[in-house]
């Protein structure tokens, strides 16, 4: 009889630890997730600020190629 408890006991909080590990997974899962979203993100916005900074410095050398051009005689 006494064996029977241990037995269920032990099912019991096996049953529960299980249950605690599979909700933090559950957690870090979606954390992972949101985080490989946030990564696309911040990639996406790079891609945006090099776009833009080329943009600039092909703005930049035209001005400096007329600037050059226009003072000669």
């Amino acid at each position: 009889m006494k064996s029977l408890e241990l037995i269920t006991l032990l099912g019991t909080i096996i049953s529960i630890l299980l249950s605690i590990i599979a909700y933090f997974l559950k957690q870090l899962h979606g954390n992972f997730r949101k985080m490989e979203q946030d990564v696309a993100l911040m990639k996406a916005s790079i891609q945006l600020l090099k776009a833009d900074l080329k943009a600039n410095y092909n703005l930049l050398r035209q001005r400096m190629e007329f600037l050059e051009n226009g003072r000669r005689p």
